[in-house]
Order: C-alpha cells, then sequence, then structure tokens
C-alpha cells in the first residue's frame, strides 16, 4: 500500500467521517470518531482523527444547543435542559462550551416565546430521527418546519436560502426528515414532491439522499438531473463526484473536475477533490501539485489542512506542513496551538514550552484520553526532563485505554537505549 493508501484504500473509514462531516450528519460522525479511536491506526491518521472528532463533537454540541433554544422559545424548558445536558457532553471547543454553560445558567423566560412549539413532527437532528409515524406531507406544521428549516439553511449558500423558503410542505418535509439523518423515511416523501416542484434543488437533495442510502446508480441519474438543469449549482457537483468515485467511476469524476477547472468555477474544492483522487490512486507527485494549487486557492477545510499537512510532512516539506498546520484553530486545549500543531512541533523538538502548554490543556479536557498523557510524557523527555518523563510514560503505557498504536510507540520508547 503505497504512502497515504490506508487513508483511502479498504474501509475507508477515515473518508467516511469526512464525508459524514461534510454532509453535517454530526450524530454518524461522532460514532463513527469513537470507532475509530478504538483502532488501531498510523500516526498521520490518528492525527487527521482528532481535529475530525472536534468537529463531529462541537457539531452534534451546536445542534442540540440550536434545539434547546429553540425548545425553550417554544416553552419547552424540561426537553430543552435536556437537549443543553447532552450539547455539555459532546461539546469540545471552548467558546462553544461557553454558550452551553450560559444557556444552562439562563434559560429563555416564558414571556419570551415567539414561537409556537412543533406538534407534528419529533424529528430531533442533535440525538437521532424521531420521525411522527405515518404523518402526510399536508400535515406538516410549517411555523415549526420554518424554524428547523433555518437551522438547515445555516449550511447552505446564502442565495439558495430563500428558494428553498419557498418550497412546497411536501419538499420542505423531505428535506427535514433527510437533514435529520433519516433518509430511508425520506425518500418515500421525496417521490410523493409535485412534479412543478422538481428543479434543480430537488434533484440535488433527492440525489444526496440516494448517495447516502448507498444507491449510487440511482444517486448518479439525479445528480446529473439536477446538473443538466443548472450546471452551476456547486452543491450538486460535490455531491456526486463522491458518487462516481464510490462507484469507481474514476475518470468520469477526473473529467468533471476538470471541466469546473476550465471554466473557473470552484477552483480550490477541484484541486481538493483531485488532491484526494490521486492519493486514492497512489500518485503522490500528482496529489502534492494539486494539494498545493488547493492551498493557493485558498481551501481552509481543517480536514483537508491537515491532510495536507501530513502529505507534506510525509514527503519532507516540513515548512510548508508546518505553515499549513498554523492556520488550524487552536480550539479548546489552550497553549495558542492545534493539537495536531503541537504534535508537529514535538516531531521536531521545538517550541516546547508551548507544546507542553498544549497536551496539558487537552489533559485537562480529556482526561480520560491517554493519548495526551503520552504527548506530554514526550515532551518531557523532549525537554530532558528524564526522572518526570519516565514516570509519565511508564505510567500511560500501561493503561488499557491507549490506541494500540500508541502503546506500541510508548514501549519503543522505553526500550530506547538513552533510558
Amino acid at each position: 500500500m503505497g504512502l497515504f493508501g490506508k487513508l483511502f484504500g479498504g474501509g475507508a473509514s477515515l473518508e467516511k467521517l469526512r464525508k459524514a462531516i461534510e454532509r453535517k450528519d454530526f450524530a454518524e460522525a461522532r460514532l463513527l470518531a469513537e470507532q475509530l479511536s478504538e483502532q488501531s491506526l498510523a500516526d498521520a491518521e490518528a492525527a487527521e482523527l482528532e481535529p475530525l472528532r472536534a468537529a463531529a463533537g462541537d457539531g452534534l454540541a451546536r445542534l442540540n444547543l440550536d434545539e434547546a433554544l429553540a425548545l425553550e422559545r417554544s416553552g419547552q424548558s424540561g426537553q430543552a435542559q435536556e437537549h443543553l445536558q447532552l450539547a455539555l457532553e459532546q461539546v469540545v471547543g471552548s467558546e462553544l462550551r461557553q454558550q452551553i454553560e450560559a444557556a444552562l445558567a439562563a434559560p429563555v423566560e416564558a414571556d419570551e416565546i415567539d414561537a409556537p412549539a412543533a406538534t407534528t413532527a419529533t424529528a430531533c437532528g442533535s440525538c437521532g430521527p424521531q420521525p411522527a409515524s405515518g404523518l402526510a406531507a399536508s400535515e406538516l406544521e410549517l411555523p415549526d418546519a420554518e424554524s428547523q428549516l433555518e437551522l438547515v439553511m445555516a449550511a447552505y449558500p446564502a442565495e439558495l436560502g430563500e428558494r428553498y423558503r419557498q418550497k412546497t410542505a411536501a419538499f420542505l418535509q423531505a428535506l427535514l426528515y433527510s437533514h435529520n439523518g433519516d433518509d430511508g423515511a425520506a425518500l418515500p416523501l421525496w417521490n410523493k414532491v409535485p412534479a412543478a416542484d422538481q428543479d434543480e434543488l430537488y434533484w440535488f437533495e433527492f440525489g444526496a439522499a440516494l448517495a447516502r442510502e448507498g444507491r449510487l446508480s440511482e444517486a448518479r441519474e439525479a445528480l446529473e438531473q439536477s446538473l443538466q438543469l443548472n450546471p452551476g449549482l456547486l452543491l450538486a457537483t460535490e455531491a456526486l463526484i463522491p458518487v462516481l468515485v464510490a462507484a469507481g467511476e474514476i475518470e468520469p469524476a477526473k473529467e468533471l473536475l476538470q471541466q469546473m477547472l476550465d471554466q473557473g468555477q470552484a477552483p480550490g474544492f477541484c484541486h481538493a477533490q483531485l488532491t484526494m483522487i490521486c492519493l486514492q490512486q497512489e500518485q503522490t507527485d500528482e496529489a502534492l501539485l494539486q494539494t498545493r494549487k488547493a492551498l493557493a486557492a485558498g481551501v481552509g477545510d481543517p480536514a483537508f489542512l491537515l491532510l495536507a499537512a501530513s502529505l507534506l510532512e510525509q514527503t519532507g516539506a516540513l515548512d510548508e506542513a508546518e505553515a499549513v498546520l498554523r492556520q488550524m484553530p487552536a480550539g479548546g486545549c489552550g497553549g495558542g496551538l492545534s493539537l495536531p500543531l503541537a504534535e508537529f512541533l514535538l516531531r521536531q523538538h521545538r517550541e516546547l514550552d508551548k507544546v507542553l502548554d498544549t497536551f496539558n490543556g487537552a489533559c485537562r479536557q480529556e482526561p480520560d484520553n491517554p493519548r495526551w498523557q503520552l504527548r506530554v510524557a514526550q515532551t518531557y523527555l523532549a525537554r530532558q526532563w528524564q526522572k518526570e518523563g519516565l514516570a509519565l510514560l511508564r505510567k500511560v503505557a500501561a493503561d488499557p485505554r491507549l490506541d494500540p498504536e500508541l502503546q506500541q510507540e510508548a514501549q519503543q520508547q522505553l526500550r530506547a537505549p538513552e533510558h
């Protein structure tokens, strides 16, 4: 297997995690992240996992916070508190944690209610779908749908928001079921949307739902129909390319991306997608070229930045890798560094004071994750604090919660001649 073959070959678990985050399916993403954390991963994969797991946790926490605020406004304080407690368990970032804690401390009062409670659908995107059984499209309560729709629209280009808001009740109901994670229930509803409402947005949403259900051939047809109606709909193109790749249609995917580049359409997206295709095909040199073009085009997605930095570091472009990692937010772990940057600098034995602050912050934030205790021990040793470093290293190496590959890393360091 080539340099980054494990990231994209086989079950492609990290790829599934990235896709879940890209489509805002944070519940699935968090589950995938937890499953991955229990697996034996290479260092590059483990480093990529951490910001993805944080994005999944924060995304789910944000959904629960938004749901709680909506429930508070509708007078359902008990349910709102439950969502806030869930958000507190899921959150990673310190700023979002403060918002959740503030909401817990100062819930909205009853006289501030400005929206009616939902009465016909109980779907909740942040804690799993709970669709109302047998609900007909005509029974959709539009005031509640509007409040949920605003949450969905936050992830869409602003210029599309008004078009979605003008959709029929049948379209909106299918949309909300899809975005609440229940595509199985949504697909029959998409089939009932009136023909007059089956524009490019319909075919995009329908195709995306089919893709998430693994119905790749049908998904491709729907997404291509969307692009026939509106070749400039980037959402449909973004959904179609992974479908083509998953179906083994690599050349059509590359041709579509090249066509977009020739038209000057979304160069960052195109080069990022070409990077991942090249890595899947183990074309490292071309992947490096596409990575640099994507970065030059301003791609700032954290998952891609981490992938780019890992590729650059593995191929010896250390200064470029560091520059990419310094674009990543520090998150809630303190020290002014992101965790991937701190691990990079530890490997380089640089800025060890800041590195140690960052890992200590991670230990406080994730006390049950021995990965960060290992990094603290390794930072101690890098600073020549042999007694403290070896004591902590021995302790963490015996921790059964430590990932097997990290445990092997710790044991190898303990066996090193200088120790």
